[in-house]
């Protein structure tokens, strides 16, 4: 099956490209926008010529493929941020995990319960961990759609931008974004020889070497080029964790990096008109995520005699050994063919994961509960075709395409109680497993109508978008487990596996209206329409519905002073219908469909620069989104009485967070120094739908320094950085353990953002 998906990936790219064949030999050029654009993933640009940077007394704007076209951020009527390779250097932003303290209303969270981590906008977000769940927020990489949040770069190098899109975009950035969307897109092949190499060293054992070359392998000087780019990193330090334990075999590396990435990409120019791309990726990372289990905020205490509690939260006694392996491969080839009158763009992808931990579930010396294994792998093939219209005289722009999905994922899980917490000193067990196939088809389809290009003359653009949705999820799975101590047992037939084959579909798109005063001043009104996949979880019985939302937004996007400054506003009014809720109580996993919640407020970012060479820029997110309707068990209790949630927050939304970072060029002799100050506050953040405090983060703040040196030369450049200079420990995430470990209530088990961590990166280009 593998081997399949691996020819297909290069066979459905390399039979557009034979297609396209006959153009090779004519002579038409494609529109003087297409020199230095793309049709949608793929930036032409960068394989032919650089486009020039700002002048410094100028903020950069960055060119974004949001709506699958190369177009100035700040002409796109989409809240959203576009941070460069260049910045996100600068701001030491080195993954997601970073990256949400410069971006409004973005959380990232490290799951507890296993390799899926949190991707949250807006209030749309998922705690699932278990295999068959989809995220509401979709990352990409190079216009290729990845289901599993364990694809999820920990570390950005050799990246040409990142684009954060808010709000559902439920007409062209693909499957399940009914919170927005993550795009991010690397640096490619270009026509001259090039490299870079840096190392860094820093606490913690920090050690990070990263590098790159590019290599221009044919150039007839016909328009017909070869070019080579290949990446590479090696990061690694010890674990934030100290384990006391002296136990043979627990582990002492959680929170640590051991993580190895290699990219590679050929660019074939085929002429004026046609392009190809070809990339593959690997990475891994070996070290488990630090979890900690707060037994000690539980009231009684008397069952755990003997047990020494640290309150330091990132020190535990653990006795189990706690494992954890991640790889992924991404391998993609997408395909630009400029037409004149359009161009047609194939994007195909194969990526495949497999991840395995095993877990000391109760975080102490007592053997109270442990998880043996937990393993997934899962293999996915995308294919989307689209013909976007290229003649830009025209008042009518369009765009359509379709989209297909298929993964294949497996898992299985086992965690097993002692039972030493419980009063008849019994043992209960819980197995799952089993096997889930995805099949996604999606065509769609966008019209913009520019009435400033007609006799009316206004400027003003009429957008509208439609997109239909259909999955179908189908597999079979098992569930075991006995709970001796409550005289409960469940088991799947004596087959020992249950089938199942739901089905989904459903509309989402599109209507805009976006008045353009004149180059560097646009306001915009939308409405949008999103649709995440219903499904089932393996090892779980129910099946749950799709999540919708219906969304309202007002922006307006400007610059001002001759491009010093760059000021972006937004509000936005956000109607959920059927969120998927991720619910663990004693006996396993779910996810609910809460009746409704709402999510309303605003967001604010700007970059200035007052004088040469000194900019400031910062961001600023207020908002409310609460549930309306939902009943449910209490997070913390396997049993008991309903409880409704409605008017409690939704989880990683806090109400406020505000973001401010400066910095200042000084030249000299010797070269340019610049220091920077990044500064982040956040209100409080929930974690699960029952707001109780213990399962929150406090309000807090973090600041992150560095200082640059570059020398005259631009070969070497010094950076030298402190990040989290309060050394604050600042919950990343929050899951609760099953209930039956607490005797009816599960204590919160913890996932912490970085400590205060320092270093050197010494930079050489060639």
């Amino acid at each position: 099956m593998r081997s399949y998906f691996r020819k297909s990936l290069l066979g459905g790219s390399a039979l557009i490209g034979l297609m396209a064949t006959p153009v090779f030999g004519q002579n038409d050029q494609a529109p003087a926008e297409f020199q230095v654009a793309d049709a949608g993933t793929i930036r032409v640009a960068a394989a032919t010529k650089p486009a020039p940077a700002a002048p410094q007394n100028e903020v950069e704007t960055v060119v974004v493929t949001a709506e699958k076209r190369a177009e100035d951020s700040q002409h796109v009527g989409i809240s959203l941020t576009a941070i460069s390779g260049e910045a996100l250097d600068k701001q030491g932003i080195t993954g997601v995990q970073e990256l949400q303290e410069s971006v409004p209303s973005l959380r990232f969270g490290i799951n507890p319960a296993g390799g899926q981590d949190v991707l949250a906008i807006r209030g749309f977000t998922s705690q699932n961990a278990t295999g068959g769940g989809d995220s509401p927020v979709s990352y990409s990489v190079d216009g290729v759609y990845l289901a599993r949040t364990t694809d999820v770069d920990s570390e950005f190098f050799d990246i040409d931008h990142i684009e954060v899109l808010r709000g559902p975009q439920g007409t062209l950035s693909g499957r399940n974004s009914t919170g927005g969307a993550v795009n991010v897109l690397t640096n490619q092949p270009t026509d001259e020889y090039g490299g870079h190499v840096d190392f860094l060293i820093g606490n913690y054992d920090a050690r990070t070497i990263r590098a790159w070359a590019n290599v221009p392998l044919v150039d007839n000087g016909d328009n017909d080029q070869i070019l080579f780019r290949i990446t590479g990193v090696s990061a690694n330090h010890d674990g934030y964790q100290t384990n006391v334990s002296t136990v043979p075999g627990s582990t002492h590396d959680a929170d640590g990096e051991d993580y190895q990435m290699l990219r590679a990409q050929l660019l074939f120019k085929l002429g004026s008109n046609v392009d190809f791309l070809l990339e593959a990726s690997e990475n891994s990372e070996k070290d488990p995520p630090a979890t900690k289990a707060q037994w000690d905020l539980l009231p009684d205490q008397s069952r755990f005699a003997g047990q020494t509690w640290y309150s330091d939260p990132r020190v535990v006694d653990k006795d189990y050994p706690e494992n954890y392996t991640n790889t992924n491969q991404l391998y993609s080839g997408t395909l630009n063919w400029r037409l004149g009158w359009a161009t047609l763009t194939s994007v195909t992808g194969y990526a495949q994961e497999h991840w395995f931990q095993s877990n000391d579930g109760d975080s102490s010396g007592l053997n109270l509960v442990y998880n043996p294994y937990w393993d997934e792998t899962a293999s996915q093939f995308t294919e989307e075709v689209r013909l976007a219209s290229n003649d830009d005289t025209s008042p009518l722009k369009w765009i359509g395409g379709v989209f297909f999905f298929d993964e294949h994922l497996s898992e299985n899980f086992d965690i097993i109680d002692t039972g030493l917490n419980a009063p008849l000193g019994t043992e209960s067990n819980f197995f799952s497993g089993g096997d889930i196939t995805t099949t996604s088809f999606a065509p769609y389809g966008q019209i913009d109508y520019d009435l400033a290009k007609t006799s009316a003359g206004i400027p003003l653009t009429i957008t509208a978008g439609l997109r239909w949705n259909y999955d179908n999820k189908s597999g079979q799975d098992f569930n075991d487990y006995c709970l001796p101590e409550f005289s409960v047992c469940y088991r799947t037939p004596a087959a020992g596996l249950e089938p199942f084959n739901p089905t989904f579909e459903g509309f989402s798109g599109k209507f805009e209206l976006a008045y353009k005063f004149n180059d560097d001043q646009m306001a915009y009104a939308s409405y949008s329409r999103g649709f995440l996949s219903g499904g089932k979880l393996i090892g779980t019985p129910p099946i749950y519905s799709p999540e919708t939302v219906d969304s309202y937004e007002v922006g307006f996007k400007s610059e001002f002073f001759d491009h010093r400054l760059q000021f972006n506003i937004d509000g936005f009014d956000e109607q959920m219908q059927n969120l998927q809720v991720f619910v663990a109580d004693s006996t396993g996993s779910r996810i609910d469909n809460a009746g409704g919640a709402h999510d309303y407020g605003g967001e604010l970012e700007f970059t200035a620069i007052p004088f040469d060479g000194f900019k400031v820029n910062g961001s600023v997110s207020l908002q409310s989104a609460k549930y309306d309707s939902y009943t449910s068990i209490d997070t913390h209790f396997g049993a008991g009485p309903l409880v409704n949630f409605a008017g409690k927050y939704l989880n990683q939304t806090p109400t406020e967070t505000f973001s401010l970072g400066a910095e200042y060029d000084i030249e000299t002799s010797f070269g340019t120094i610049i220091p920077r100050v990044d500064f982040f506050q956040s209100a409080r953040v929930y974690f699960l739908p029952d707001n109780w405090a213990s399962a929150s983060q406090a309000p807090y703040t973090q600041t992150n320094l560095h200082l640059t040196w570059i020398d005259p030369s631009s070969r070497y450049q010094l950076d030298a950085f402190v990040n989290n200079l309060e050394n604050k420990a600042i919950i990343s995430n929050d899951a609760v353990e099953d209930s039956t470990e607490g005797l009816g209530e599960g204590p919160d088990d913890y996932t912490y953002l970085p400590p205060r961590t320092f270093g050197l990166r010494f930079s050489v280009n060639f």
